[in-house]
């Protein structure tokens, strides 16, 4: 008896190995690596709370359901009961919050629900080139981890929010391309932001001096709008590059421009700005380009401006001479 139950625990393992044989043999060669990564892969984390983990997939659903997620082109796990890492576009941290939404050029349509602000550790909103409409929500600023806030290349109408210029983490705003209006924000407390598009809409009204002062503003492009009034006289010591061309900005040049030691770019063309051209340009350390054509400026251009940059243009001002070159003594020749 006990030889047969072993013979018959052997034909069970042959037959088992066979049939193991057969199905390696009928997937095709790269499902086995793919089964095997897919095994060893380790599930996500899930915040630990269960009120946690229930008010953040509330947030992500709701989300969903008012930018029309069942239209999406790619909206994998939404909506599943898999761990929200796993959902399109969500990156989560250790503890598994939600810290990244990054839906980019994926047909996500409607007004900007500010249900996503439920996530409490939301850094990065990345939703460019979509179809969102509408204003802006006051109701963005409740994003208080917002690091990063991209909604470039959509149909966004409306004002910036004020609570916007409010975001304590604020780094990167990008909202250019689009067709906003109105003012911008006046007041701005974001000591972290480094860059601020803006370009391509139709923004009116005075250039913020609180934006410009903000300690750590790098990149500031505000050009192609309807932006009017004076620039102000105090600048972030952190810029780099500042793009306000094609806009209506009248009265003069600041000299606070001259002693920027980082400023690489400055294009203030077609505006309608006056007085002379600050000799203290002509010291800034970095500046490569400097455009200054299209307005109505005075008086004559500094000494050594113009020969020691990569890219000057100060045409079509009709009132601003140009520097007198040195004529060459020619009597001993």
């Amino acid at each position: 008896m006990v030889t047969v139950a072993k013979d018959s625990a052997r034909m069970t393992q042959t037959r088992l190995g066979a049939a193991m044989l057969a199905l390696a043999l009928l997937l095709p060669a790269s499902s086995a690596p793919a089964l095997a990564e897919d095994a060893a892969k380790p599930s996500l984390p899930e915040p630990r709370d269960a009120a946690v983990r229930a008010r953040e997939r509330a947030a992500m659903i709701a989300f969903y359901d008012a930018m029309g997620g069942p239209d999406w082109i790619q909206r994998d796990f939404w909506g599943s009961d898999r761990p929200v890492g796993d959902w399109h576009g969500v990156t989560t941290d250790a503890d598994g919050y939600v810290v990244t939404l990054t839906i980019y050029d994926n047909n996500v349509t409607g007004r900007l629900s500010p249900t996503i602000c439920g996530l409490a550790r939301l850094q990065t909103l990345h939703l460019s080139f979509n179809n969102i409409f509408g204003t802006l929500p006051e109701e963005i600023g409740n994003c208080r981890a917002l690091k990063n806030f991209w909604v470039k290349g959509n149909k966004i109408t409306g004002r910036l929010p004020d609570s916007v210029a409010l975001l304590p983490e604020l780094d990167y705003l990008d909202i250019h391309a689009n067709q906003m209006t109105g003012p911008l924000p006046t007041k701005w407390n974001t000591p972290k932001l480094t860059q601020f598009w803006g370009n391509d809409n139709q923004i009116s009204g005075p250039l913020p001096a609180a934006l410009m002062r903000q300690p750590l503003l790098e990149k500031l492009l505000l050009f192609n709008n309807r932006l009017s009034g004076p620039i102000p006289a105090t600048l972030s010591p952190s810029l780099g590059l500042l793009l306000l061309a094609n806009n209506s900005l009248s009265g003069p040049i600041p000299d606070a421009f001259g002693p920027l030691k980082k400023l690489t770019d400055l294009r203030l063309n077609r505006n309608q700005l006056t007085g002379p051209v600050p000799p203290s340009l002509a010291a800034a350390p970095a500046l490569q380009v400097l455009r200054l054509d299209h307005n109505r400026l005075q008086g004559t251009i500094p000494n050594g401006l113009a020969g020691r940059l990569t890219v000057f243009d100060a045409s079509d001002n009709p009132q601003l001479k140009p520097v007198r070159a040195a004529v060459p003594d020619t009597a001993h020749r």
